[in-house]
């Protein structure tokens, strides 16, 4: 039988959503099984971004089928070349909101028909974030990554909130079965969007084996390129943003770094601006950091690795996530972790990792003092941390969304 996975998400996408997709298909791709994969591209997806990432190219190197449909691209008047040389942009973004959900709903109807016509062979279909068509001769699979524009609707813009209620819509009318990437992202699916638990499963994230406990050497010649040296930094990882509450992890480490006058010790924050960033520099400014603090923006995957091996101890005081995959990568690294007790962190971590209350400033920076001044400490929850990490796969989660897939059709 065919079984049909979209990647046209793969172009737009980023942090866990584009790693835990391409990972799982690199995953599945490696596996026995008497199956057809193909891969869907649906073009007018990421049209703007069609140099394909490294990741992607690995993909359809493979030789698997790919199958690209053309459709109907939602434009807007105001970007057009002509309407802004001739000073009408005002006049067309009326005319753009006005037909915004005309053209929406025009484009989302073109899309399922192509894609039934071209995927008519199909036995199964799994949809993306951006790609959600319903098959009415196959099953249709969805992965719900997280649950956070319904619970943090604040923390999303209008165009994701809309893009996520469509998904939402989808999940509950078409989706046969609903993949969710924790535990408490399926309470959370079954809690806000009434869906049936039966038909709702948990398929963990896993670790790429790069993310390992790697030679001092190696790291300490790698970390050269930003000024740093091993174990003289503490790691933060992720998309800038309000969830990543990256405010009062500046707060706390201020607090830690009053509490320990004799240690000089960076913090480090690798991750490309989201929105609504602006208090997080701003609040760098008041505290007056000077060169203590240092924003990398977005690493290469490859030297990844050498930043958590050389990180003192990576923070992540998220509000919310629906796996959070760089604790895990952190652990896997030999690297102690702080994380929120929230979500779906206290899964990923488990006793491995330090858990605190991420909206307590005075208990984050306590637990930073803790790992700074305990090396004891320090070496167990690096230790637990690389163990723990072992029992996190792509494998694991390739075979395991297979298992879903076979379920279905047998069904």
């Amino acid at each position: 039988m065919k079984i049909a996975v979209d990647i046209s998400v793969l172009y737009i996408a980023g942090a866990g959503v584009f790693y835990y997709r391409y990972n799982l298909l690199r995953a599945m791709l490696s596996l026995p099984t008497e199956h057809d994969l193909v891969l869907v591209d649906y073009f007018p997806v990421g049209e703007w971004a069609r140099n394909d990432p490294p990741e992607v190219k690995e993909l359809l190197s493979t030789g698997v089928e790919v199958r690209r449909v053309t459709g109907l691209k939602h434009r807007r008047l105001e970007r057009v070349g002509f309407v802004q040389r001739r000073g009408l942009t005002t006049w067309a973004r009326r005319v753009d909101d006005l037909l915004a959900d005309r053209w929406r709903q025009l484009s989302y109807f073109e899309m399922n028909r192509r894609l039934r016509r071209h995927l008519s062979d199909v036995a199964l279909f799994h949809s993306s974030d951006v790609v959600h068509c319903a098959l009415p001769h196959a099953k249709n699979v969805a992965t719900l990554y997280d649950l956070t524009a319904i619970i943090f609707p604040a923390y999303h813009t209008p165009l994701v909130r809309r893009a996520q209620a469509a998904k939402h819509r989808f999940v509950q009318k078409h989706a046969d079965a609903v993949i969710t990437i924790s535990e408490s992202a399926r309470r959370d699916a079954i809690e806000h969007l009434g869906l049936d638990p039966d038909r709702v499963f948990v398929i963990y994230g896993g670790v790429d084996p790069a993310y390992r406990p790697l030679p001092r050497e190696y790291v300490a010649e790698t970390l050269k390129a930003w000024g740093l040296s091993p174990q003289n930094y503490i790691l933060n990882l992720g998309t800038i943003e309000p969830r990543k509450n990256l405010v009062r992890l500046l707060q706390a480490y201020d607090r830690m770094r009053h509490r320990t006058p004799g240690q000089t010790i960076k913090l480090v924050q690798v991750g490309m601006r989201g929105w609504q960033y602006d208090d997080v520099f701003a609040q760098a400014d008041v505290l007056d950091f000077r060169d203590d603090v240092m924003f990398l923006g977005r690493v290469e995957s490859s030297l990844l690795p050498a930043l958590y091996n050389g990180a003192l101890m990576f923070v992540y005081p998220s509000l919310y996530e629906g796996f959070g995959l760089p604790a895990l990568e952190a652990m896997a690294c030999g690297t102690p972790v702080i994380a929120g007790n929230v979500s779906s962190l206290p899964e990923v971590v488990g006793e491995a990792g330090a858990l605190v209350d991420p909206y307590d400033v005075e208990r984050i920076a306590e637990a930073m003092v803790e790992l700074l001044e305990d090396g004891r400490l320090r070496e167990r929850l690096g230790r637990l941390g690389v163990e723990r990490a072992a029992r996190f796969s792509w494998r694991a989660t390739a075979e395991k969304t297979v298992a879903v897939y076979e379920n279905l059709l047998r069904s």
